[in-house]
């Protein structure tokens, strides 16, 4: 198995290792999704979230609104699914525990954003989204971010000149002045009439500020015509402490991005495995992530990249088989925390041996399906079948507009499943029962003369 990683928002070193084989880079379009952003939610008086999110292309769910998919293909706008500003604004709130709303316009394919949280936009205030700080000219699901991009949604955002961006040591002294900077995000000028609690900042867009207290303290800055500014956490401690030791006794938290399958997140059996890390409101800020893997039933977890700053991965699994990753995060004063990841199970592809297909399939070249091809018959009685073990069986496909019935049977047990519906590759169309140790034969047979597709068949153990 092979792993890679791709660079994030944080800064950090490119780092990389290889399980039992040499590294491959994948193509760009296996790592549709998810991905590892960063969101910031600034309301009418206060930051309503800030901190890391991830989030892919998805139906989203505003709290009386339509529900509606959102995910860069709105509108024509993009040929490939992917997160959103408005995707990312959806996970986050079901991270951060608050609510959004608002209404969708099928005449552009995309919502007006009317509350997030406690704030609701009014007749001359109204909600706007910013990527790296820089005003977006699509609607919240028509662009598409990527990996490590900074999704900000700001309230009054139509009458703000700039988006603050405030910059300065992540350490120092009591009772030692402290130098911060404030910037335009957009284009790094520096801003003036900035204030960051007790200081404000003079022509060169400098302040200095000065702690008596150790601690660690989180400081933004505001200026009346602007966006008020990321957050700064600065650890301060007495002299002759080591940084970011005298205060910070909390772990940082890991969350995993689900997925069950490979081809959740891909179209090739290189993958992509996401991770967010919080230190929370009062944490010294997390300095890297240790990343471990292992194939479902074995015991050893193997290292395949230590320190790294990034927060996702690409790795190439073998068909059949199914993978844990285990992520843990440390801080600057020491602490450390992870968490491990549910299984996620590569498929066997259409192509493999071990499916077997009667006569009256076709295999064609789909660039959207599981390893790029499918098998499609319109003959009524063409038959697959597939013989290994595991606890459960998936069938990964699409659903066709005029598709057929497909008749599942395993163990004695049959199930019609119907593939009429809107196409999408690397469809879940089916998951069985549980299933008891040992070898099973999963039988397929087509019913109509309507077609049906089969992309992969994966295999739970």
């Amino acid at each position: 198995m092979q792993i890679s990683f791709t660079r994030s928002v944080r800064s950090g070193g490119f780092a990389a290792c290889a399980l039992g084989a040499a590294l491959t880079v994948p193509a760009a379009s296996a790592l549709a999704a998810p991905a590892a952003l960063n969101l910031r939610i600034e309301g009418k008086t206060a930051t309503i979230y800030e901190g890391p999110v991830t989030s892919d292309g998805h139906v989203v769910e505003p709290a009386t609104g339509e529900r509606q998919r959102c995910d860069g293909t709105n509108g024509g706008a993009n040929p490939q699914p992917g997160p959103t500003p408005t995707s990312t604004l959806d996970d986050g709130a079901k991270l951060g525990g608050f609510r959004w709303d608002g209404q969708y316009f099928a005449s552009f394919s995309d919502y007006r954003i009317d509350r997030i949280g406690p704030d609701s936009a009014t007749s001359t205030q109204f909600w706007g989204q910013y990527v790296n700080s820089k005003a977006s000219e699509a609607g919240g699901c028509q662009e598409i971010v990527k990996p490590g991009d900074e999704v900000l949604w700001a309230y009054d955002a139509f009458a703000k000149q700039h988006v603050l961006r405030l910059a300065g040591p992540i350490a120092g002294r009591t009772n030692e002045p402290v130098t911060l900077r404030v910037t335009d995000g957009g284009d790094g000028m520096p801003l003036a009439g900035a204030s960051i609690g007790s200081t404000t900042t003079g022509l060169d867009g400098t302040g200095q500020i000065s702690f008596a207290q150790p601690g660690i303290y989180r400081l933004k800055a505001e200026r009346g015509d602007s966006v008020r500014s990321n957050a700064l956490s600065v650890c301060i401690d007495p002299p002759g402490v080591e940084s970011c030791t005298s205060t910070d006794r909390t772990a940082p938290r890991v969350r995993v991005a689900p997925a069950k399958y490979a081809s959740d997140s891909s179209s090739s059996r290189t993958f992509t495995v996401a991770w967010e890390g919080n230190d929370g409101a009062g944490g010294s800020g997390i300095t890297g992530y240790d990343v471990e893997a292992r194939r479902v039933g074995e015991a050893q977890w193997r290292p395949v990249g230590a320190r790294t700053a990034l927060t996702r991965a690409s790795f190439r699994g073998e068909p059949g088989e199914s993978y844990q990753f285990r992520i843990t995060a440390g801080d600057r004063a020491g602490n450390r925390g992870g968490a491990t990841s549910d299984p996620i199970v590569v498929p066997f592809d259409d192509r493999d041996r071990r499916l077997r297909f009667s006569g009256g399939w076709q295999r064609l070249e789909r660039s959207g399906a599981w390893e790029r091809s499918v098998s499609r018959s319109s003959r009524r009685g063409a038959t697959a079948r597939m013989r290994v073990s595991g606890a459960r069986f998936a069938i990964i496909g699409r659903r066709l507009r005029k598709g057929g019935r497909l008749r599942v049977r395993i163990r004695g047990r049959s199930k019609v499943i119907r593939l009429r519906g809107k196409p999408r590759h690397r469809d879940v169309l089916y998951v069985s029962g549980r299933l008891p140790k040992g070898a099973h034969t999963l039988k397929l047979k087509a019913l109509d003369r309507a077609p049906v597709e089969i992309d992969a068949v994966a295999v739970v153990p």
